[in-house]
C-alpha cells in the first residue's frame, strides 16, 4: 500500500512523538489538530500523541489546553501528553492533576533542553513520582550522551513508569549507549523521531534493541511525518517488526497506564 501512495489501513499506527500549533522559529504547515488529521489520514496514522509547541516553550498552560481541546474534540485520534515546566515547580502537581482529569491524556512530556533543566533536576521529581504511580509513559527530549545516561538512572528509580527516549539520543555516540540502556531496562523505549536520520537507522535500532522496544514517532508537525513513515515502511525488517514499531508497542504502553 505504501508503494502505491495509499494509507496503511490494515496496520495500527500510533505516532508517539508529536507536537501541535505554531513554532517560534519557522512556519509549521498543518500545525492545527485539523491539519494534523489531514496528514494522519494521508498515511493511515490512527492516533497521534501530541504536546503543543507552546507547552515546551513559553506557556505550558496554553499548550496543555490546546492538546486537551484536541483530545476532547477528536477522542479517537489524539492521545495527549501533559507537559510540565520545571521552572514552575509549585504548579507541576496541579497541572498534572488537571490534565489527567481528561480521559484522553495518557502521559507526561518533558523537554529539559527548552526549559533549561537537566533530566535529573529535582523539580522533575514530582512528574516522575506521578508517572510511577500511574504507570504512564513519560516522553523526554533526549539529546546526547549525558541525557541518555541520566535516563539510565531515572528509569531505575521509577521502574513502574515507561520512559520514551525522544530522538533515541540524537547522535550516533548517544544512540549506541541508548540501545544498551533500552535493553537494560524493561521500562525504557526509544522512538525513531530522529532529526539527523542516516540510511539504515531503523534497521540499526532494531538490531540493537529489538523491535519490541522501538516506537514510531515523527515529530509532526514540526517535521512532515512522511519521511519517517517511509523509513519504517520500507525498512529491511520483518512485517512483525514493523507492526510492533508502528503501533503495537505504544498500544501496550498506553494500555498499561489505562488498566
Amino acid at each position: 500500500m505504501a508503494k502505491k501512495g495509499l494509507p496503511l489501513d490494515d496496520v495500527l499506527i500510533i505516532d508517539c512523538h508529536c507536537h501541535m500549533g505554531p513554532w517560534q522559529h519557522f512556519n509549521v504547515p498543518k500545525g492545527s489538530a485539523e491539519g494534523m488529521l489531514d496528514s494522519m489520514n494521508s498515511l493511515g496514522i490512527n492516533i497521534a500523541c501530541p504536546t503543543a509547541h507552546a507547552a515546551i516553550g513559553p506557556d505550558y498552560v496554553l499548550g496543555n489546553n490546546m492538546v486537551i481541546d484536541a483530545v476532547k474534540k477528536y477522542p479517537d485520534r489524539f492521545a495527549g501528553y501533559i507537559t510540565v515546566n520545571p521552572n514552575h515547580p509549585d504548579d507541576i502537581r496541579n497541572e498534572l492533576d488537571r490534565g489527567f482529569e481528561c480521559d484522553g491524556m495518557i502521559g507526561i512530556k518533558l523537554h529539559p533542553s527548552c526549559h533549561g533543566r537537566t533530566i535529573e533536576h529535582r523539580n522533575y521529581d514530582t512528574a516522575y513520582e506521578v508517572a510511577n504511580s500511574l504507570k504512564c509513559p513519560v516522553l523526554i527530549h533526549v539529546w546526547g550522551r549525558g541525557d541518555v545516561n541520566m535516563i539510565d538512572r531515572v528509569a531505575a528509580r521509577y521502574p513502574e513508569a515507561s520512559f520514551i527516549m525522544g530522538h533515541a539520543g540524537a547522535d550516533i555516540d548517544a544512540m549506541e549507549i541508548a540501545m544498551n540502556i533500552v535493553k537494560k531496562h524493561e521500562n525504557v523505549y526509544a522512538d525513531i523521531a530522529i532529526s539527523r536520520a542516516r540510511e539504515g537507522n531503523v534497521e540499526w535500532l532494531v538490531n540493537g534493541a529489538g523491535s519490541e522496544k522501538i516506537l514510531y514517532g515523527s515529530d509532526m508537525p514540526f517535521f512532515d511525518p512522511r519521511p519517517t513513515f517511509g523509513r519504517l515502511a520500507y525498512a529491511n525488517i520483518s512485517e512483525n517488526d514493523k507492526r510492533n514499531i508502528f503501533g503495537l508497542n505504544m498500544k501496550r504502553i498506553i494500555e498499561r497506564y489505562r488498566r
